[in-house]
């Protein structure tokens, strides 16, 4: 059996009064990619950023590669963990070159440049590109940091929402490549025919996990009309 990576049991969290997450429990093994889906507010930023530790109030018992995120060393937890949130922001206006030399692995992340269409746009400061440039630029830095796959846990929120065509495809096909090579890989998104190509959907509702399972059996007619036309399931 292959390596647990990610385990949730019980997890909840609260802010000014309510429940984000609502007794949420699921497991991710080496070599498994997964969808996270629900109508805006149904919890998935909110649980994506408690497995990654950034939540150290939350409750219940949370294990990411082998630690709780809440109370490891931030370096160790990020050692084998990848969070890419989906606003990111850098909090001065480095150019796209300087973003990238802040990993440690430059050749690793002059790749990505080149697999993202980011080289020519190296020495152009953060605020003078597209919010996809953008994200594709925090997307590359932190893919180039990931050296060993296997038994990795990346944690992706809405990480293609911006990008064009291209850049999506990449992103999709280094998902699939990574599970391949045994990542564990959390991924929120609102692209419905992305989420149908993962092997595994998990659905929130008000911040509980209301399904979990393979696409067939997940995306019932209530369950998209709730995520991707606002109506009530």
């Amino acid at each position: 059996m292959a390596d647990l990576v990610l385990q949730l049991s019980r997890v909840a969290y609260e802010r000014c009064g309510r429940r984000l997450l609502d007794g949420v429990g699921l497991s991710l093994r080496a070599g498994e990619a997964a969808a996270l889906v629900g109508a805006n507010g149904a919890g998935k930023t909110t649980l994506l950023r408690a497995a990654a530790g950034l939540l150290p109030a939350t409750t219940g018992d949370i294990t990411a590669t082998g630690l709780d995120p809440r109370t490891a060393a931030p370096a160790a937890a990020a050692r084998r963990r990848i969070y890419a949130e989906q606003h990111p922001s850098c909090a001065w206006d480095q150019t796209v070159a300087e973003l990238g030399a802040l990993g440690s692995r430059p050749a690793a992340w002059k790749d990505w440049a080149g697999r993202l269409a980011l080289t020519d746009l190296a020495e152009r400061p953060l605020a003078s590109l597209s919010g996809g440039e953008r994200q594709a630029a925090h997307l590359a830095r932190l893919f180039a940091s990931l050296e060993e796959p296997y038994g990795a846990l990346l944690l992706l929120d809405e990480p293609t929402a911006a990008l064009d065509r291209g850049r999506r495809e990449t992103v999709h096909a280094a998902v699939r490549a990574w599970a391949q090579a045994g990542a564990a890989v959390l991924v929120a998104t609102h692209d419905e025919a992305w989420a149908r190509a993962f092997p595994r959907v998990i659905a929130l509702e008000e911040g509980r996990l209301i399904a979990d399972g393979p696409p067939a059996a997940v995306f019932t007619a209530g369950l998209v009309r709730a995520v991707w036309a606002g109506s009530p399931a």
